[in-house]
């Protein structure tokens, strides 16, 4: 089981890889519209949301896991999917509110499928690699508590 500074850790390797995808996926589909502001605060919207949405989605899960032992692959698949569609929804509106007209259905879904292909894979490496260090190391930072 993995404690919440655990799962903290892992939100934020996730944060830094979302911040990436989030602004090179900007600026390849929107191009000049992605100006530094606008990309910017878009940016820091929709990972505001990101990381609140995922912590509290990693600390339900984690209920479900009995004391002792770890998180199953398909417990994991399972709770990465979820993440995964609500983060695709958020994104659609997010973009309507940001760049209004520019966002056609095409941007829109085009952009968003595109991280979320490669988010799901990106967050079910991290989810087994976590689950992996929680149950082979002893560090304080790494406790077994909820």
């Amino acid at each position: 089981m993995q404690s919440q500074r655990h799962s903290w850790l892992e939100v934020g390797v996730d944060f830094v890889f979302m911040l990436v995808f989030n602004l090179g996926g900007q600026m390849l589909v929107y191009g000049r519209l992605a100006t530094t502001g606008r990309a910017s605060t878009f940016a820091a919207a929709s990972l505001l949301l990101s990381v609140s949405r995922r912590y509290l989605l990693r600390r339900w899960f984690n209920t479900l896991v009995r004391i002792g032992e770890g998180q199953s692959r398909t417990c994991s698949l399972l709770e990465t999917l979820t993440d995964t569609l609500l983060a695709f929804g958020m994104s659609i509106v997010l973009q309507w509110l940001w760049y209004g007209p520019a966002a056609t259905w095409a941007a829109v879904t085009g952009l968003t499928l595109g991280m979320y292909v490669l988010t799901l894979g990106r967050r079910y490496l991290l989810r087994r690699l976590f689950e992996y260090v929680t149950r082979t190391q002893r560090m304080p930072l790494l406790t077994h508590v909820r």
